[in-house]
């Protein structure tokens, strides 16, 4: 039976065609399963236990029963993951066995403090030595560690690794759990408020109104269908953010962009913060680009522009130049008034990860902007019995207008 069980949050995404997106997790995983190997002196397989993509729900259930040490991958993700919230679950009913799990939590990405449920009261311990490899852990997590840093990345492996085999309780842990009953365990995640809203619209073309020459490869029979990461990031963007949405914590909705501008120009309290993913060759279509400049114009504080302009796309990377051209006329207030990094998720993100990364950053920086304006507008009043589960004062008509008709805007 396994020393420690590796439990982490899975990314969404089509793991038939490409890489999977949790390949970071596998790679932390061996690495730690071998320094761990090392130091317990026991074979790999009797090391650690991971759940890769196909693996039986028994064999999940058995290695969670039976493990000494449960090791979960902190992130803001992992906090809103109910299969994560009922592993959690089996480890900590398991506290009045002999011998109790031990919990070692592993600093995977930051995550805010208002983001952990009640439930969890073990915190990630960063290594003592205050070197460089400690600072940065500590700072932006082993997620991206193993990303830019992988010497620093190895020297926390380490640690943990001999964190784990110390701490690992003697003898064989209890079983009795199996895929159905964990199945059915409650999600000790669940405790947590209910899901703020997030909007989503899709700015693409289809592949009937697509210009002469563009390849249709990435296209569908409407805008929602666009993959403009191709196979590598699997289904279509629509799905990929949705899912994002959901592990961040948000209850997303994707809407028309024509819906988008009726409320934008509206005088009513807004509904949601609000992500419009815009494909940048759709700006060729002049209607398409006009919409695209109201919708800047409008350039309301809770909304965000995010543009992929995929470099594994051989027409885009040829163009990239003209089509970030385009970006420019149709959004000049986000690239002129947003900050540096708002503007770069403007002017066009090359690869599926730094889309991701940018999607949660302005979903996260979008709904604060929200929270603020709804505050300012309508400081005094709280959220109706009807609308729990919303921000406050989300769901009246308190912005007004002017005596010339215009939005009267703070």
């Amino acid at each position: 039976m396994p020393l420690f069980f590796l439990s982490y949050a899975r990314i969404p995404g089509d793991r038939r065609t490409g890489p999977d997106p949790d390949r970071l997790v596998f790679d932390f995983y061996m690495k730690l399963r071998n320094r761990v190997a090392a130091h317990a002196q026991v074979p790999g397989a009797a090391a650690g236990f991971v759940e890769l993509p196909g693996t039986a729900g028994e064999e999940v259930a058995d290695a969670l029963s039976h493990c000494r040490v449960f090791v979960p991958l902190y992130s803001k993700r992992y906090f809103t993951d109910p299969q994560c919230g009922r592993q959690w679950t089996a480890i900590t009913r398991r506290s009045a066995a002999v011998p109790p799990p031990r919990i070692v939590p592993v600093l995977w990405t930051p995550y805010p403090a208002a983001s952990v449920p009640e439930a969890v009261q073990e915190t990630p311990a960063v290594p003592e030595a205050g070197g460089d490899a400690e600072e940065s852990y500590a700072a932006m997590g082993l997620h991206q560690l193993l990303d830019l840093e992988e010497s620093h990345a190895l020297q926390v492996i380490d640690w943990l690794a001999r964190r784990i085999v110390e701490i690992a309780p003697g003898g064989r842990a209890p079983g009795g759990l199996d895929s159905g009953s964990l199945a059915r365990l409650p999600d000790a995640f669940a405790t947590l408020p209910p899901s703020p809203p997030l909007r989503v619209t899709v700015l693409a073309l289809s592949e009937e109104r697509l210009p002469i020459g563009r390849e249709p490869s990435r296209y569908g029979p409407s805008p929602l269908h666009w993959r403009p990461y191709g196979p590598v990031a699997g289904g279509p963007v629509a799905e990929q953010v949705r899912e994002l949405a959901r592990n961040l914590g948000f209850d997303p909705e994707v809407v028309s962009f024509d819906k988008a501008l009726v409320e934008l120009r509206g005088s009513g309290t807004p509904a949601a913060p609000w992500i419009l993913i815009v494909d940048p060759w759709a700006l060729q279509d002049a209607e398409i680009a006009r919409r695209a400049r109201a919708f800047d114009e409008a350039h309301r504080p809770w909304t965000a522009v995010l543009t992929a302009l995929a470099d594994d796309d051989p027409q885009t990377k040829e163009h990239s130049e003209r089509l970030r051209g385009l970006l420019e006329s149709a959004f000049p207030r986000y690239l002129r008034e947003g900050r540096m990094g708002e503007q770069s998720a403007v002017r066009g993100l090359v690869t599926a990860d730094a889309f991701a990364l940018w999607f949660g950053e302005l979903a996260e920086s979008a709904y604060m902007r929200y929270l603020r304006y709804l505050r300012y507008i309508q400081p005094q009043s709280p959220p109706r019995s009807s609308e729990r589960g919303r921000p406050p004062g989300l769901g009246a008509d308190v912005l007004g207008t002017d005596q010339d008709g215009t939005e009267a805007r703070p």
